[in-house]
C-alpha cells in the first residue's frame, strides 16, 4: 500500500510538472470532428500501480471453519494498447501480477494473484484539450489465486484440504469472465507523447463459479464465489501523434 501511494505521489508531480508546460493557448476545448485522425497509445503502469479491493465471501466463510483466511488485496502491473478517436477510447488490456500479500491468521498465511485481460470503451463526457474525463465498459476474464500456507503447528488436526505439515501449501484457483466498468481521467499534452491516467473502477462477474483446488484431484465441497471487485489503476501513456 505504500508504494502505491508513492506511486501516486510521483504521478501527481508528473501531471503538475506536465502541465506548467502547457502554453495558455492549449488548455481551450477539445475540438471533434469527422475528420479526427485515430491515435494509438501505449499505456503502461508500474508494480502494484494497479489496486483491486478483493471480494470473495463464500471462500472467505469456508476458509474460516478452518482458522484460515484469504487476501482480499492484490496489486498488477498494468499494460494497454489505447486508440483514440474523437470522444471514444478503445481499450485492450493485460493486467499481470505477482504472488503478492502475506496476510497471517491462525497458523495459516495467505497470499493472492490475478491475471485479467479486457477489452472496454470510453466515451468522454468531460474534456478539454488536454484533460479527459472518460465513462468506460467492458468485459474482461480473470484468474484468481489464494495460496493457503501452513507456517505455525497446532495441537489440532486440520481436515482436508488444508496441510497439516508447516511449509506445505494449497492453492485455491478462479477462472471467470466479468463485466468492467469505470471512471478514468487522462491527460494529453499537445506538447508531449506521453501523460497519464487515473482511473477507479469495478468488476462484476457474470455468474457465480466454483473454486478449483489445483493438483489435487477432489474438487468436492468447494464454494462458488461471483467476481465482485474494485480496483484503481495509475499509469503512464505513450503515443507518436500529438493532438
Amino acid at each position: 500500500m505504500k508504494r502505491f501511494f508513492t506511486i501516486l505521489l510521483l504521478m501527481t508531480a508528473f501531471y503538475a510538472q506536465a502541465q506548467t508546460e502547457v502554453e495558455l493557448q492549449d488548455t481551450t476545448s477539445a475540438k471533434f470532428t469527422a475528420q479526427s485522425t485515430p491515435q494509438l497509445r501505449i499505456s503502461l503502469g508500474l508494480p502494484s500501480s494497479c489496486l483491486e479491493f478483493i471480494s470473495f465471501p463464500r471462500l472467505q466463510s469456508y476458509l474460516e471453519a478452518y482458522n484460515a483466511k484469504p487476501n482480499l488485496f492484490v496489486g498488477y502491473i498494468p499494460l494497454q494498447v489505447n486508440l483514440l478517436y474523437n470522444r471514444f477510447k478503445f481499450d485492450l488490456g493485460i493486467n499481470y501480477s505477482t504472488t503478492s500479500g502475506g496476510k497471517s491468521y491462525g497458523s495459516f498465511e495467505s497470499k493472492s494473484s490475478a491475471n485479467t485481460a479486457t477489452f472496454t470503451i470510453g466515451y468522454a463526457f468531460l474534456a478539454d484539450r488536454n484533460n479527459y474525463f472518460y465513462l468506460n465498459g467492458g468485459i474482461g476474464y480473470a484468474s484468481y489465486n489464494q495460496y493457503i500456507t501452513r507456517v505455525k503447528t497446532s495441537s489440532n488436526n486440520v481436515n482436508y484440504p488444508l496441510p497439516n505439515t508447516l511449509g506445505q501449501g494449497v492453492n485455491f484457483a478462479l477462472n471467470q469472465p466479468f463485466m468492467d466498468f469505470g471512471i478514468e481521467f487522462f491527460n494529453r499534452t499537445p506538447q508531449k507523447s506521453a501523460g497519464g491516467s487515473f482511473k477507479a473502477g469495478y468488476r462484476l462477474g457474470f455468474n457465480s463459479v466454483p473454486w478449483e483446488l489445483k493438483y489435487s484431484p477432489s474438487q468436492d465441497g468447494l464454494p462458488s464465489d461471483k467476481i465482485s471487485n474494485f480496483y484503481i489503476q495509475v499509469m503512464l501513456h505513450f503515443g507518436h501523434k500529438k493532438l
